[in-house]
């Protein structure tokens, strides 16, 4: 840990010297990532990232925990950056993948997860991708006025309002898919930008990771869903945050259901069990759908609540918005914001 503090001293200076160097060009933002491995507790890893805007001269040192098979040794890792990305981490959550029937989370457990208002009255979910982009459904914006709209960040349980730091939001733009049609929900995704960037250095918010492999097989593969939405069809919506695990379904699966297949796309994943007992319900439209990437360090948002028949009916699995079909067009509506990258963690 002496090392550690160190390191971290001498990289502060050194950047602080570069920064109030005189007459020199701004350099891009930068960061520097340290790996250490407490030898007193050799399955705990700590990531110090040092993140520093030469143009603003802000920095911001956050540090992450996690838990490894192997131990490392202490490593400087060369400042990295992958198309348009932010110094900051995306999908960073409890390692532990443990609502109708569903479980109540931890505290920030999705520290990217959104409650959405419309005129003061929560009705949907959402993720955080960027400083000022939220994904979403664009059921859950049609036809709305975007100035009565709110989002708020960090939130837990909805009777608390000191349990956490919440961020709030207004928002300033709805960027809902121009081919979304409300008759079968076919390309049912929205992006929301807000009224002004939310500090994702704030250890209660993180941005939520986009899948990056269009041609990934989810099949069997285990989602988990979280939202405030009903616990089931005829109970009102949750005041804490819930989880629910869900196996993802092969599209053959989907379309045996009893849904027409007239309804479902290839935009569409479906997830759930056949016989009911497990879903996502109304009120949590628009959230995520988490799968934990390959090698389990961070999570992706995989889909996202779109439509189902009632809640955990038996042979009506929900319906999901499949996002890495979205790629591209979530790319032109972020304007050139840059995204957080996933944890650069090698076991």
């Amino acid at each position: 840990m002496y090392l550690l503090s160190f390191l971290c001293s001498a990289i502060l200076l050194s950047i602080g010297s570069s920064v109030k160097a005189a007459k020199r060009p701004p350099l891009p933002s930068s960061n520097v990532q340290l790996h250490h491995n407490d030898t007193q507790h050799p399955q705990l890893t700590t990531i110090v990232t040092l993140e520093i805007d030469t143009q603003t001269n802000e920095s911001h040192l956050t540090v992450h925990n996690i838990t490894a098979e192997e131990p490392e040794s202490l490593e400087i890792l060369p400042p990295k950056q992958t198309g348009n990305a932010c110094r900051c981490v995306c999908g960073v959550s409890s390692r532990t993948m443990r609502i109708v029937g569903g479980n109540e989370t931890r505290i920030n457990e999705f520290p990217w997860i959104a409650m959405l208002s419309y005129k003061g009255k929560f009705y949907c979910a959402g993720a955080l991708i960027t400083r000022q982009h939220l994904l979403t459904a664009a059921h859950c914006v049609e036809g709305l006025k975007h100035k009565e709209m709110s989002v708020l960040l960090g939130e837990h349980d909805r009777r608390l309002r000191n349990e956490t730091e919440l961020t709030k939001r207004k928002v300033a733009k709805v960027m809902a898919h121009p081919n979304f049609t409300i008759s079968n929900f076919n390309n049912d995704i929205a992006i929301l930008k807000l009224d002004a960037p939310v500090n994702i250095q704030d250890s209660n918010l993180r941005t939520a990771c986009l899948p990056q492999d269009k041609s990934a097989d989810y099949t069997s593969k285990i989602g988990v869903v979280a939202g405030w939405g009903r616990l089931n069809e005829k109970k009102p919506t949750a005041n804490v945050l819930n989880k629910v695990s869900v196996p993802i379904m092969s599209t053959e699966q989907c379309l045996k259901s009893g849904y027409s297949k007239s309804r479902l796309t290839n935009n569409m994943l479906c997830a759930g069990y056949l016989e009911g007992k497990l879903d996502a319900c109304q009120g949590d439209s628009g959230g995520p759908l988490h799968l934990n990437s390959s090698n389990s360090a961070h999570m992706e948002v995989a889909g996202i609540v779109s439509w189902g028949r009632g809640c955990a009916r038996p042979n009506y699995p929900g319906v999901y918005t499949r996002v890495v079909n979205y790629k591209e067009w979530i790319k032109e509506q972020l304007e050139g914001e840059c995204t957080c990258a996933p944890p650069q963690i090698d076991f």
